[in-house]
This record gives C-alpha cells, sequence and structure tokens, in this order.
C-alpha cells in the first residue's frame, strides 16, 4: 500500500516508529517519511504542494499525525480524492474554541481517526465524531531499545544507589522550571532526575533504569512516551490520574494512579517498599510487551490502514 506520512514535530517519537513499522510491513512510504508540517500557517502551503506531486500517482491513503498535519492533509486529499486516516492527540483538550472547531471538523471529515485512548475517543464523540470511525491506537515504544534489568549508567543496580537516596525520573520541561522538580527535591531521601525524551535512546534506558520510580502529572506526548520507556525498563509509575495515563498506567499493578494532592505521600509509601517496587516494575514491562510495544501497536495500525484502502491491499498482495 502507498502512504503518505505527515507529521508536526510535536509528534516527532511518534513519526519515528509508525515510519519504521511501516517500512517493516513493506508499505511504500512517499519520501520523504514523514512530510512535517512546522505550523498550521503553512498547513495549506505544505498542502497544495503535496497534491501537486500526487496528481500523477496519488497515495491510497494519507496518514496524519497531529492537527496541522491533519489540516494539510485534508488540503491535499480533497484535490485527489485520498482517504485521510488522523492521529489525533489530546484530543478535546483544546480551550480555544477556534482550535477545538478544526479538529472536530477534521475528525468529522477524516476517514478514519486513531485515538489514544478509550477516554479521547468517547470525548470526540462527544463532539459530534462517528464512533465508527474511531479507532483506538495506544503510544507505543520500541523495548528492542529500552530492555528491563542490566547495569545502568552509574555503574549500580536500581536498589544500589550509592548515596543512599532513591532516584526519581521526572520529565524534563522546556521554557520554565519545573515546580515538581522542587517539589520533590524537598523530600528527604528524594533524588529527582530530570529526563528529555530525545535523549539518545541507549543514554535514555540507561538513566531510567537507574530511578526507583517515575513521576509525572500530565498527559502530554512527550510525558505520556516517557512513562510507556521507564515501564519497558521496568521502572513503577505514580501519576495523576487523569487522560491517557489512566489508560497506560494499570492502578495498584503496574504503578500507582492518585489524585494530584496525593501524588508525594504516594511516592513516599512506594519508595519505604523496595518489593512493591519492584513487583510494579515486572508488571510493568510486561504490560508493555503484551499493549504498547511498537509490534504490537504497530500490527494495529497496518489493521486500522488496509481498512481503508482494502483495493491496494488486494492489488499489492
Amino acid at each position: 500500500m502507498r502512504i503518505a506520512l505527515v507529521s508536526t514535530p510535536s509528534l516527532h517519537h511518534t513519526s519515528a516508529w509508525v515510519t519504521s513499522e511501516l517500512a517493516q510491513r513493506r508499505h511504500d512510504l512517499d519520501s520523504p517519511p514523514p512530510v512535517v508540517v512546522e505550523d498550521v500557517g503553512e498547513a495549506a502551503v505544505v498542502g497544495h504542494r503535496m497534491a501537486d506531486l500526487w496528481r500523477v500517482t496519488a497515495p491510497d491513503v494519507v496518514l496524519a499525525l497531529g492537527w496541522e498535519a491533519g489540516l494539510a492533509a485534508q488540503v491535499a486529499a480533497r484535490e485527489v480524492r485520498t482517504p485521510v486516516v488522523l492521529r489525533v492527540a489530546r484530543a478535546g483538550y483544546a480551550t480555544e474554541s477556534d482550535r477545538l472547531r478544526i479538529e472536530v471538523a477534521l475528525a468529522r471529515s477524516s476517514a478514519l481517526v486513531l485515538a489514544r485512548s478509550v477516554g479521547e475517543a468517547d470525548r470526540l464523540v462527544e463532539c459530534g465524531v462517528r464512533r465508527s470511525a474511531l479507532r483506538v491506537l495506544p503510544d507505543a515504544v520500541d523495548r528492542r531499545h529500552f530492555p528491563d534489568g542490566g547495569l545502568t549508567s552509574l555503574g549500580t543496580t536500581r536498589t544500589g544507589h550509592r548515596s543512599g537516596t532513591h532516584r526519581v525520573a521526572v520529565a524534563a520541561r522546556q521554557g520554565s522550571a519545573d515546580d515538581l522538580v522542587q517539589l520533590l527535591s524537598a523530600m528527604p531521601g528524594c533524588d529527582p532526575l530530570r529526563l528529555a525524551i530525545d535523549l539518545p535512546d541507549a543514554e535514555l534506558a540507561n538513566q531510567l533504569r537507574s530511578a526507583d520510580a517515575i513521576v509525572v502529572r500530565d498527559d502530554s506526548e512527550d510525558e505520556v512516551a516517557l512513562v510507556l520507556r521507564a515501564m519497558s525498563c521496568g521502572v513503577p509509575t505514580v501519576a495523576v490520574d487523569r487522560g491517557v495515563l489512566s489508560d497506560v498506567v494499570a492502578d495498584g499493578v503496574t504503578g500507582l494512579l492518585v489524585r494530584p494532592t496525593e501524588l508525594t505521600d504516594a511516592l513516599r509509601s512506594l519508595l519505604a517498599d523496595p518489593m512493591r517496587r519492584e513487583s510494579l516494575g515486572l508488571a510493568a514491562a510486561d504490560r508493555v510487551v503484551a499493549r504498547f510495544d511498537t509490534s504490537v501497536v504497530g500490527a494495529a495500525l497496518d489493521r486500522a490502514l488496509r481498512e481503508i484502502a482494502p483495493v491496494a491491499v488486494a492489488a499489492a498482495s
């Protein structure tokens, strides 16, 4: 199947595994994959440019990652009559009425919409999107790059930090001081470890395996991606019970889901119980294998795309 992939910069880690999985399944990806839409202002220009390139031979389907990419995809697809599959992030979260209207309009006009969680899919239904056009496609992590166990970057095991403190991973936030780091720094025996999702995989995996837990308060793309990488490395999660985090973390099994005001108390309790941390960490790695590994999610994406272009698939078989 010939697939055109369009993405926004904020979904760079998603576009990376999607590109790899589709290529492994021998789909024909338009070059270069993906076409990047930097912001909404250039969406129409990018869309017309893609349509010009597709006038002789159009792709079987356009996969758009992010609503800005969806705008460009819809502009191009209307000119060449190609179905669009839209992968949304934080669907319905926008407080700006204009953006929310655009998101809903894009979802309604797409052949298929891929939501990150059941909750996001339900929110789109409430906004008027047909449930029959919705599929749940969770975020994914390549477990080959984030295995559990082994030595950490500090040459010690997770349970043997030389300082005698507990290392707690948090997502680094750009542009402002992270008050979560300040909050954790005030906890006796807690050593916050700020991590960015764009670190090289090997370095990020080593850093995560040195952590006793990961703490997150938001379900942004980067924070959910970091949680999945931590889970893959066998690290338990303490997370605020909201959005996609409620789907990713199995409360009491792979981590703890709590109210915002309960975050530090839950973490303190977990850090004081090494056997519970070990149990949650083992279950977290197993959950990634079963539900969030790129091979599993990639197979679900492949099935969704084949729903949209069955004629092209039959011709390629």
